[in-house]
């Protein structure tokens, strides 16, 4: 079954924060150094309430000092869902993020050509990961991975099989920078003025 036929849970914005930054936690340099350091800002990824304004609010910050240019390009409309479960079949629906680090015109980012180029090795199986955040404009998509680009490309690049985890995906009819079929500019050159 597609991804498109699967449930498609409502969630907030702060669910999807949460996630990110629990996945960040290890990767992230900027953010590992804050948690490392500061109790208080460590457990509001360890033992989060969800329901409390202000700490929704302190992650959301936690996130931007971390990836702020991510989010700044992410439509403010999107609507978020928890969609149970992404399988090997969604795979070639799936793209990899429109960053010079990943992109390539020649695949137009397509995950498992993208695999085929990058040689990441997978650290730990689909069942261990943190939540994979997906991007994109109906629920049919195509998809942009938001976060969990190296896990992906390590798990198709590796050739494996049965993957059926939850992810979160957000949805929006405006375009983005980072769904490389958009062709969208980063907002900042469509905020600078041009010279003549």
């Amino acid at each position: 079954m597609a991804l498109a036929q699967m449930h498609w849970q409502p969630v907030s914005l702060h669910q999807v924060v949460l996630a990110w930054l629990k996945a960040e936690r290890a990767s992230n340099a900027v953010l590992a150094q804050v948690l490392a350091t500061n109790p208080d800002a460590a457990r509001l990824l360890d033992t989060p309430d969800l329901q409390n304004a202000d700490q929704n609010w302190w992650r959301l910050r936690l996130l931007y000092l971390a990836r702020w240019v991510f989010l700044v390009e992410l439509p403010p409309d999107t609507r978020w869902y928890e969609v149970r479960n992404l399988r090997d079949d969604d795979l070639p629906s799936l793209r990899a993020v429109n960053y010079h680090e990943w992109t390539d015109p020649a695949d137009q980012n397509e995950l498992v050509k993208v695999g085929a180029r990058k040689h990441f090795q997978l650290t730990n199986p689909p069942s261990e990961w943190g939540s994979i955040v997906l991007w994109g404009h109906a629920k049919q998509g195509p998809f942009t991975i938001i976060e969990g680009n190296h896990r992906l490309t390590a798990y198709v690049g590796g050739g494996g099989v049965g993957l059926d985890i939850p992810v979160l995906v957000g949805l929006s009819p405006l375009k983005c920078h980072w769904h490389i079929l958009d062709a969208s500019p980063l907002l900042m050159q469509d905020l600078i003025p041009k010279g003549p």
